[in-house]
């Protein structure tokens, strides 16, 4: 393809310059931008130019921390999200349906449950699942991946009994008698009774990694970041993204992997290069991803203070500060980057001091470790995390879904009114991304956008005002500072001459809007390496 130029538009190069007048990509870069003049000057003869019509040119949104498997293979699965399922007993009317269009010998698979949202008040048990079928086995997943409730036969497949002993990352939770609940808490158990269900197959791993690609890049994202490559499908998570990306229609879109720690530290043992292989296309495999603690809605996530409805209870470490840092220190010493799931103030202050541990005995030169979420950070932490050349991928959306139960019931109006602190992150000189953990909350860049210029829940009040993010500021997260998170910033991220041509054209300004009037704001196009992979707009 020739040269292409881009004019009669608002073309910003990066979140915090005044926009050009034209900006020309070629060979899949960027090859001037400036005035047309300029321009034109550099594109050399018969050009295509693109008329913007009013549309605003950014760098490519990129979404730091999803689960694409994850959200394309929800799609075949029971929804028992609320508000659908207001009660347990909605949850079971909608299994049941579901039910009698099983095959034989499959598994029922029911997810997006929150115990919060519906009126029993609890998760639901084996006793509640028997009741839809005591020979079909049956497992429904929590709204946030880290609990799961079987049936009978679910437990009796995967081999979890009364004497079985705890995994040393989770429980199989028993009531006061000992008798096994049906609950999994925290990945360990999680991933127990997952990994005894039949896998799915390599089409539907297929079909559901190509489905989460079409969403991002018809919501403006030229870039995703894999955050637990395996936890859905084992090693036919890795292995389809390879073949995809070897493919000679390739990704549409860039994919940076981070694999599911117990599967990456296996992996070391046949593949001690698994961090240091060149990228297949647009996939590449950047480290591996560990958790440290659960979630403040589930009440597993590490609080160094008790929750606020239950006094006695703090939540726990998935591993004492000890075995954590033995774990990522064989990550850092593969030449991998570490990325730790944390969300309690306790489990953010022990990812961080792990950080600094092996920032001082790392033998690479800037490994970039990673914490996942950064719910409630102290500015201490942050400077931590600074000090150590660590960066942070932080869960915006908790703010709009979860902002109003964090203050009302788990955590008080004091603590959370400072979680997911962009604010200070961007104050204390800290590298971070946005993110929607896809399918815990929708993959959408632009709305975790407005939440975070904006605090507001879905109750409609505003959660830590001081916590704000200027829309500029709020740019750069989501684009060159998630690039930076990836060491991808020499050829992402702004669109300076020289680098990637990966650009997302918004139908308005949501720099120069007002913060109010952003969330009209859509994608209408999405270019990757020169090549629009989406085009609303008709460019």
């Amino acid at each position: 393809m020739s040269a292409a130029i881009f004019t009669n538009g608002t073309i910003r190069l990066d979140a915090w310059s005044d926009p050009v007048e034209a900006i020309v990509v070629d060979q899949g870069t960027v090859l001037k931008a400036g005035t047309l003049e300029e321009v034109e000057a550099a594109a050399g003869p018969a050009p295509r130019r693109i008329n913007l019509d009013g549309a605003t040119v950014v760098p490519g949104l990129i979404e730091s921390h999803v689960h694409p498997v994850f959200f394309g293979l929800t799609r075949n699965w029971t929804d028992c999200r609320s508000p659908l399922n207001g009660s347990i007993a909605d949850i079971q009317v909608a299994l049941r349906q579901d039910l009698g269009t099983l095959a034989d010998g499959k598994w029922l698979r029911g997810w997006g449950y929150d115990d919060t949202l519906l009126s029993d008040g609890r998760h639901p048990n084996r006793e509640d699942l028997d009741a839809v079928s005591r020979d079909v086995p049956i497992v429904v997943s929590h709204i946030s991946g880290h609990f799961v409730a079987a049936n009978s036969r679910a437990l009796e497949l995967a081999g979890i009994h009364r004497d079985r002993a705890d995994p040393s990352d989770g429980k199989f939770v028993r009531d006061e008698t000992g008798k096994l609940t049906g609950l999994m808490w925290e990945m360990g158990a999680v991933h127990t009774v997952l990994d005894a269900m039949p896998q799915a197959s390599a089409a539907d791993v297929r079909e559901a990694a190509v489905y989460a690609l079409e969403v991002a890049s018809e919501r403006g994202m030229t870039s995703i970041h894999d955050l637990g490559v395996g936890i859905m499908a084992g090693d036919l998570e890795i292995e389809t993204w390879r073949k995809l990306a070897a493919e000679s229609s390739g990704l549409p879109i860039r994919v940076t992997g981070y694999v599911r720690s117990d599967l990456a530290l296996r992996y070391l043992e046949k593949s001690p290069d698994l961090f240091s292989q060149p990228a297949i296309g647009r996939y590449r495999v950047a480290g591996a991803k560990f958790w440290s603690d659960g979630s403040i809605q589930g009440l597993s996530g590490a609080l160094k203070e008790p929750y606020s409805c239950l006094d006695t209870e703090c939540g726990e470490l998935l591993y004492s500060p000890e075995e954590l840092a033995g774990l990522l220190s064989r990550i850092d010493d593969a030449g991998g980057q570490c990325a730790v799931h944390a969300n309690g103030d306790l489990a953010i202050s022990t990812v961080a001091g792990a950080f600094a541990t092996l920032r001082g005995s790392s033998e690479q030169k800037d490994p970039r470790h990673r914490v996942e979420h950064l719910q409630m950070a102290s500015a201490k932490d942050i400077a931590s995390l600074v000090a150590s050349g660590s960066v942070a991928s932080i869960f915006a959306n908790h703010v709009y879904y979860w902002g109003d139960r964090h203050r009302d019931r788990f955590i008080g109006a004091t603590r959370a009114a400072r979680i997911d602190p962009t604010r200070d992150a961007q104050d204390g000189g800290l590298h971070f991304g946005m993110h929607s953990d896809c399918p815990i909350t929708p993959m959408d860049a632009l709305a975790t956008f407005r939440t975070s210029v904006t605090r507001l829940t879905s109750g409609g009040s505003v959660l830590g005002e001081a916590q704000r993010l200027d829309p500029r500021a709020a740019l750069h997260a989501l684009t060159a500072d998630s690039a930076y998170l990836t060491h991808d910033e020499a050829h992402l991220g702004t669109l300076r001459a020289g680098l990637d041509a990966d650009i997302t054209i918004l139908d308005q300004d949501i720099v120069g809007l007002p913060i109010e009037q952003s969330q009209n704001v859509s994608a209408v196009a999405t270019m990757v390496g020169g090549e629009f992979v989406f085009n609303r707009g008709g460019f």
